[in-house]
């Protein structure tokens, strides 16, 4: 298994307008006697997170009600998609491709690499998804239940209206569409190839009562 996912820390670039992580050592070992604990303050929305339709969808499910089983995914498909500053992925860039039998596809835009070098750039010139692409996996890929991209969000920071409907038509509800789709956002997918790639399971907080949740995801890789 390898993860798919950053680790946490106070340095991680989250979307902008969202507090800063804060570790706090609160007791300490001293001279080999007490123990160590420590105070977490984090937005739910920070690092590698997963966004569930109560994220925009009132009444929407959240992730803590989520089973086990709704949060694997046995058939992920990474589609490379290079990406520039502020650029959408577009339907044009998917109407031709073969998902096969994806449940699951991860976006590989290439904006991964500003993760670490250029935060200000990774937050405020992110490529981001497209309302129309959304609607033709929920209409046409009925299979889906998630997708995941190499950047701070699905909405590109520049476009936030064509951000709010991206995350709308993800999670709404309607007849002609499979089911909501959990959104993995801020992924690390350069390190993973198709060819290796068995299978991904998702594992947010466990926290009763939000609407979303940082994660930890795992590959099974040959």
């Amino acid at each position: 298994y390898i993860t798919l996912s950053y680790a946490l820390e106070e340095t991680s670039p989250v979307h902008i307008g969202l507090k800063e992580p804060e570790m706090v050592h609160n007791n300490q070992i001293i001279d080999g006697k007490g123990y160590n604990t420590y105070l977490i303050n984090v937005e739910n929305h920070s690092g590698t997170h997963v966004d569930a339709p109560g994220h925009f969808v009132e009444g929407g499910k959240i992730i803590s009600e989520y089973q086990p089983d709704e949060l694997v995914f046995n058939n992920p498909l990474i589609v490379d998609i290079p990406k520039g500053p502020n650029e959408l992925v577009k339907i044009w860039d998917i109407s031709k491709m073969d998902f096969n039998d994806a449940d699951c596809i991860l976006f590989r835009t290439g904006f991964e690499k500003f993760h670490s070098d250029d935060p200000e750039e990774y937050l405020t010139q992110n490529p981001g998804m497209s309302p129309e692409v959304i609607y033709f996996i929920r209409k046409n890929l009925k299979n889906v239940r998630c997708i995941g991209i190499d950047c701070v969000s699905m909405s590109s920071y520049q476009n936030p209206k064509s951000g709010e409907e991206v995350h709308v038509n993800a999670f709404k509800k309607s007849k002609d569409f499979g089911e909501p789709l959990l959104l993995v956002e801020d992924m690390k997918l350069s390190n993973v190839q198709n060819e290796d790639l068995e299978s991904i399971i998702v594992v947010p907080w466990q926290i009763k009562g939000i609407d979303s949740a940082p994660c930890t995801v795992l590959a099974k890789v040959k």
